[in-house]
């Protein structure tokens, strides 16, 4: 599961990747993780096989405000000449009393010395969308404007986002991504282009479609490619996905299309498996930790039942790290969390209370 990093929702101490090269399963990665006392990751270590066993190779460090946002983060790479750490680069985040991020600045470090990157500053609306992002890089005494991203919502649903450099002559297209939803207000489409400076026209990419559940949970996903012949999209693969009764995807069958027909054998098939364990020893049962989230997916609010849990704290965090939603639930067994006018996409949701563990739980926003 490529779950790594400082933002990583995922909260082990150490994982170990192993490859068989013929031999047998062997380590050739592992990553080890710090914490703090809100269980956020400050320092994120990876070490490497490239030949005598694991070393350290790269390392990030933490730096975060009271709402757990992280402000500052610092890349280091091992120095097997110099036997220390080198500072690669350094980032830093600014955020709003919302948690919304501002802007957001990278600095290199080469050969020791600090050299201005990058940065950008975001714009949102007033239900806190994000319509418009502008990116800088550094000259040497100076920033040049780079390229903008310009995002249209409807009911708080991302549409359209458009992507754009600039050079001499002004602001040139580059990417654009158009985005539509069921009746149920579930992700449904898909349409990325390009554009065509030689045309001065865009270029489609692939179509995605989907069939959803009535939880809103893709059970076909069609891909699709532009035909410029027959100025037709034409179906090149399905993926067909099944459920078990905890909407834990299962089986994923991938399909291929020829000369407009499915093939009857899948061309690829993934199966999942889910383990789900009780009564191991933390407060006799992990069930008084279990905090009922629904619904999930959620459109405009999110139920959170917190059972035996007083005076819990409830977060909301995006997979960059940062706090998007935050709110206080004292003296009572439900709270009630509005997640209107956040980007579509996956969240992770946090309660903490005092006397119990730390409950987090995978929350997807459409």
């Amino acid at each position: 599961m490529d779950d790594y990093g400082l933002s990583s929702a995922i909260l082990y101490d150490t994982a170990v990747m192993l490859t068989d090269n013929g031999g047998g399963l062997e380590p050739y990665r592992r990553y080890i993780s710090n914490f703090n006392s809100s269980n956020q990751r400050m320092e994120f270590l990876e070490q490497t096989d490239n030949g005598g066993g694991l070393k350290d190779n790269s390392k990030q460090l933490a730096v975060r405000d009271a709402n757990g946002n992280i402000t500052k983060e610092t890349t280091l790479y091992w120095s097997g000449l110099n036997n220390n750490w080198d500072t690669s680069g350094i980032t830093f985040r600014v955020f709003d009393n919302q948690n919304k991020l501002l802007s957001d600045s990278t600095v290199n470090h080469v050969m020791g010395v600090p050299n201005p990157w990058n940065k950008s500053v975001y714009t949102y609306d007033g239900s806190g969308n994000m319509v418009h992002s502008m990116t800088y890089s550094w000259n040497g005494s100076g920033w040049d404007t780079a390229g903008q991203v310009i995002n249209t919502y409807s009911n708080n649903k991302i549409v359209t986002s458009l992507e754009q450099d600039y050079d001499t002559a002004g602001w040139v297209n580059s990417y654009a991504d158009s985005t539509g939803y069921d009746n149920n207000g579930y992700y449904n489409y898909h349409l990325p282009k390009y554009w065509d400076v030689d045309s001065a026209d865009w270029i489609y990419d692939q179509l995605e479609t989907r069939i959803n559940n009535s939880k809103g949970l893709p059970t076909s996903v069609f891909f699709s490619q532009w035909n410029d012949t027959t100025s037709m999209w034409e179906i090149q693969g399905e993926g067909e996905v099944s459920y078990d009764n905890n909407d834990n995807p299962t089986t994923i069958e991938v399909y291929v299309y020829f000369g407009g027909f499915k093939l009857p054998t899948p061309f690829f098939i993934r199966n999942m498996y889910w383990e789900y364990y009780f009564n191991v020893g933390v407060q006799d049962a992990q069930k008084k930790e279990h905090v009922v989230v629904y619904p999930n997916p959620a459109t405009t609010n999110i139920n959170i039942v917190l059972g035996e849990r007083k005076d819990a704290t409830v977060k909301l965090t995006s997979m960059s790290g940062q706090t998007v939603r935050s709110m206080q639930a004292n003296g009572v067994q439900k709270a009630t969390l509005n997640v209107n006018g956040l980007p579509a996409g996956n969240y992770i949701l946090s309660v903490e209370s005092e006397g119990h563990a730390p409950a987090r739980q995978s929350v997807t926003v459409q």
